[in-house]
This record gives C-alpha cells, sequence and structure tokens, in this order.
C-alpha cells in the first residue's frame, strides 16, 4: 500500500468499545482496575520509523519495534490504564494519529491483566 492509511476512527472507537463489554462481561476483572495496554502498529506507506518512534517517545509513550508474521511492528506500552472503554479509546486514538502521521497503520491494541 502506498500513501497515508485510511484509518475509520468511528469504526475502530467501534470495536474497542465493543471488545471491552465483551471482556469485562466474561473476566475476573473489575472495570477501571489497573491494566498495562499494549498498542501495537505497522509500517504502511511511506512509514519514517525513527520520526515515529520519536514522536511516541515525546508523547510519553514507552515501547519497541519487533518482528512478527514478517513483518516489524511498533508496540507502545501505557502503564496504568484503567480498563475502561473511554481510557482505553483516549490513548488509542491518540496513538494512532501519531502513527498515521508518520506512516505506520494501528494493528490493535491489548493489555496485561493485573
Amino acid at each position: 500500500m502506498s500513501g497515508a492509511a485510511i484509518w475509520d476512527a468511528a469504526a475502530a472507537e467501534a470495536e474497542t468499545r465493543a471488545s471491552l463489554r465483551e471482556i469485562l462481561a466474561d473476566a475476573a476483572l473489575s472495570p477501571g482496575v489497573k491494566v498495562t495496554l499494549d498498542l501495537r502498529f505497522v509500517p504502511g506507506g511511506g512509514a519514517d520509523r525513527d520520526a515515529f518512534i520519536a514522536a511516541m517517545k515525546s508523547a510519553g509513550y514507552a515501547g519497541h519495534a519487533y518482528e512478527a508474521e514478517g513483518r516489524e511492528q511498533i508496540e507502545a506500552v501505557v502503564p496504568a490504564i484503567p480498563l475502561d472503554p473511554d481510557a482505553v479509546w483516549a490513548e488509542e486514538e491518540r496513538a494512532a494519529r501519531i502513527a498515521l502521521a508518520h506512516g505506520y497503520e494501528p494493528m490493535g491494541w491489548g493489555f496485561e491483566a493485573p
């Protein structure tokens, strides 16, 4: 793919909220419990790895690059975030906008259970 990715923020938000409703209903976790959130990104067209990593660090994210499924992935880590749809979506949207501005595409999120 070349050029900037088209990211559907409304669809991503709906998916995040639905996923969290399901997770909270199925797991023995209380809403608002603190978790470590992992946000994942892959290079798209025109990806600028160094600028993306610098921008993420400047925004306060920790993380690292690694190889998975035959391509580079960047993981941004948010420690001690409430497992809450509003909190998770706020970080997902913020990081996705930084990623897209540097040619990276959001690939989803996960979390480390407390």
